[in-house]
């Protein structure tokens, strides 16, 4: 009897393992589709667009260190750069790895490329190769079961200087 119990205890638990993979495996699927579509929007230009996925409080970094506060804003400054100097270029991302410290929170972390770069904006120098490389982290939040994006920052990947 003893050991019916710890193997119905064993294959329950296996059960619950197998279900929150299940869960996970489809949080991530959502979560993948909204750095997707946030490429799509960066491709089409569209500030609003790249802006969807961002919760309507959510702070956005940039590569500057700069703080957008809100979807609104993230939208605005992402209309702003679309129409200058990341005019006609082209984000592919990377997922590096979803971590989930709970049910309804993910740490993303990301690898975006920009290509097609000719200018920057003012205080960079535009990669010679035109090609612009990022590391995101997101925080995203499950609320009702939607994922959204409540934080984000963006860090530019500068060559290492050579060893002295």
């Amino acid at each position: 009897m003893k050991r019916a119990i710890q193997c119905c205890l064993i294959l329950l638990t296996l059960n619950i393992g197998a279900m929150a993979q299940m869960t996970h495996g489809d949080d991530e699927a959502s979560i993948k589709k909204m750095l997707a579509d946030q490429a799509a929007a960066w491709d089409r230009g569209d500030g609003p667009g790249f802006a969807a996925p961002f919760s309507e409080d959510a702070d956005f970094v940039n590569i500057f260190g700069s703080v957008f506060e809100g979807k609104p804003a993230i939208a605005k400054q992402h209309s702003m750069i679309f129409a200058g100097p990341y005019k006609g270029t082209h984000l592919t991302v990377t997922l590096r790895k979803i971590t989930f410290p709970s049910a309804d929170v993910a740490l993303v972390e990301a690898d975006p490329v920009v290509s097609g770069v000719h200018a920057m904006p003012p205080g960079m120098t535009p990669p010679a190769d035109g090609v612009l490389k990022t590391r995101m982290k997101f925080v995203a939040h499950k609320t009702d079961g939607t994922w959204q994006f409540i934080a984000a920052q963006n860090t530019v990947l500068l060559p290492m200087p050579p060893p002295r």
